[in-house]
């Protein structure tokens, strides 16, 4: 089983990279494949109408897509080169 996540790398949604994802997949394993190397804290956010949200990184990005069931066409998944709000929270 595999899909393909798109996640957008910058704001104006021009630059975009494709991640493999299958059941095994991690929050984490998205982040490190589509941040630069040596590049700092990133987390994945994901936006639907409107509204963001970090993703924890132990997060199973199969699952997670499933879940959305056919809403999947209308979340967006983001790059943000920052550190996560709630993984600063949590140490």
């Amino acid at each position: 089983f595999q899909m393909i996540l798109t996640v957008f790398l910058s704001n104006n949604e021009q630059i975009l990279t494709e991640v493999p994802v299958t059941p095994e997949t991690t929050c984490r394993d998205v982040v490190e494949f589509c941040k630069e190397p040596g590049e700092g804290s990133c987390h994945l956010a994901e936006v639907w109408r409107g509204n963001e949200r970090p993703i924890p990184f132990d997060h199973m990005m199969y699952d997670h897509l499933q879940k959305w069931g056919p809403r999947r066409e209308e979340v967006k998944f983001f790059l943000r080169h920052e550190e996560s709000p709630t993984e600063s929270n949590e140490q």
